[in-house]
């Protein structure tokens, strides 16, 4: 059988003309040249790809056969073996090179989320609520300022922030929350706590609501034992001036009674009502400067709410705003 011969068979058998002698016949030719790889190369490339794949699903077919005897058999010629070892060939290499091609891409995306960096400054005079990428919750009090990128790297969270701000971390041992401010370093893995590092001041200091932290100063001649821990309750004072941490086991915590999440309710309320039930639990001056708002009426369930949280319900249920001034929340009606 000369080569023109071959490739009309070869284009009977792709498009299903075969007969069941032409089948035997291909199965002859075969067992004579199974060992000589260019005998389609008189087939068009278009040709070549559907014979791959036309053999390839014979194989497929006669194999789900011998599982279902039932079904009649349908000659298949020997030549799918050999396109079979070659075809799987091919398809491991491109499978493996998709997929080491695709995790390269995936990681360098990754790389490139990473080193893209969100700059957030918080303007206005209320506390804004940021949610990270790790579902980490950060809020910037007033002047405030965090910059984050838009994917964490796998092996530690960073941040840089200025001014005051308190964090609430998701927990993730093999992933420490590092937190860059102007003067210290803060390196957490899940709790609650207020930074207040300003560059305009000559001081800073961190206070824990929960969870364990480590603060360290900045700078190139940073030591390992210049690392202090603070368990809740806890806090330290960096002083500029003499370059030293200073650790208070028994922290004042009413400056950050504001971050306590509580459980509160109201039913038939007046607004002034509520403030004041607002003001004493945690423990700080808000004033509604509108008559006529402090008469308005609500019902509320600020369950597991800290304060900032709960003037967001405020803000939204009744059309109002807030700003603070000199620690004194200010709440007045929306323009």
């Amino acid at each position: 059988m000369n080569n023109l011969q071959l490739s009309k068979l070869l284009e009977n058998y792709i498009n299903g003309n075969c007969t069941p002698e032409e089948v035997s016949m291909l199965n002859h030719w075969y067992d004579q040249y199974q060992d000589s790889p260019n005998f389609v190369q008189d087939l068009s490339e278009e040709n070549q790809k559907l014979l791959k794949n036309k053999i390839f699903l014979s194989i497929v077919a006669s194999t789900d056969q011998t599982d279902n005897p039932d079904l009649p058999e349908i000659p298949t010629p020997k030549i799918g073996i050999w396109w079979l070892k070659y075809a799987a060939a091919i398809l491991l290499i491109v499978s493996v090179t998709f997929f080491f091609w695709n995790k390269s891409l995936l990681w360098n995306k990754k790389e490139q989320l990473s080193s893209q960096q969100i700059h957030l400054v918080n303007k206005t005079g209320f506390i804004i609520k940021k949610i990270l990428p790790d579902q980490s919750v950060v809020y910037l009090n007033p002047q405030a300022s965090l910059t984050y990128p838009v994917e964490f790297k796998k092996a530690s969270r960073e941040v840089i922030m200025e001014g005051e701000c308190f964090f609430e971390i998701t927990k993730n041992p093999n992933q420490p929350f590092i937190i860059n401010s102007n003067h210290i370093i803060t390196k957490v893995w899940g709790t609650s706590f207020r930074i207040s590092d300003s560059k305009d001041g000559s001081s800073a200091n961190v206070i824990v609501v929960t969870g364990k932290v480590s603060v360290s100063k900045k700078g190139a001649n940073r030591k390992s034992d210049d690392e202090v821990f603070l368990l809740p309750k806890e806090s330290i004072v960096f002083k500029g001036n003499k370059n030293l941490l200073y650790k208070e086991k028994h922290a004042d915590m009413s400056s950050v009674a504001i971050w306590n999440h509580v459980d509160l309710s109201f039913s038939d309320k007046n607004l002034s009502e509520i403030v004041k039930v607002l003001s004493s639990e945690f423990n700080t001056v808000i004033k509604v400067q509108d008559e006529e708002l402090n008469k308005v009426v609500m019902n509320a369930d600020l369950t597991d709410l800290n304060l900032p949280d709960v003037l967001e319900v405020l803000k939204a249920s009744l059309n109002l705003e807030y700003h603070i001034d000199n620690d004194i929340i200010v709440v007045t009606k929306k323009n």
